[in-house]
C-alpha cells in the first residue's frame, strides 16, 4: 500500500522508525512494508491492527481500492465487501481520487529532490 507523507508522520509520531514500516520505491512512492504476506502492523495472534486509530488513509478507505488499468473498485477479497453501501463507495471514491493525486505529487517531489524527508 502507498502511504502519504502525513501517514508516515502520524506513524512515526507513535515511535516507529521509517525503515521499520516503509520504504521508497523506484518511482518515488512510499510503500508500507509487509512481513510474511501481512502488513507490518498486523498482530497475527489477535488479527488486529497495532495502530488502528492511527492507520494510513488507504486502510481507512478500504475495501475501496484503485487497481491500475481498471480504476476504483471494491476489493472482492475483503470479507466485508458486500456490506459497503453505494453512498460509502461514492464518498470513499471521491477521497481516493484526491489521495491518488496527492500521492503522485509527493512522488514527483521525492524524485526531483535529493534529500529524503524521513
Amino acid at each position: 500500500m502507498m502511504l502519504l507523507e502525513e501517514d508516515v508522520r502520524r506513524i512515526m509520531n507513535l515511535g516507529y522508525k521509517f525503515n521499520d514500516f516503509a520504504y521508497i520505491d523506484e518511482e518515488g512512492f512510499i510503500r508500507l512494508k509487509n512481513r510474511n504476506g501481512h502488513c507490518v502492523f498486523l498482530d497475527v495472534e489477535s488479527c488486529k491492527c497495532k495502530i488502528y486509530e492511527f492507520r494510513p488513509i488507504g486502510c481507512r478507505l478500504y475495501p475501496i481500492v484503485y487497481v491500475e488499468d481498471v480504476g476504483i473498485v471494491i476489493d472482492s477479497e475483503c470479507p466485508a465487501s458486500n456490506t459497503i453501501t453505494v453512498e460509502e463507495v461514492i464518498e470513499k471514491a471521491k477521497t481516493l481520487l484526491q489521495v491518488i493525486d496527492k500521492l503522485k505529487k509527493e512522488a514527483v517531489m521525492r524524485r526531483t529532490s535529493s534529500r529524503n524527508r524521513f
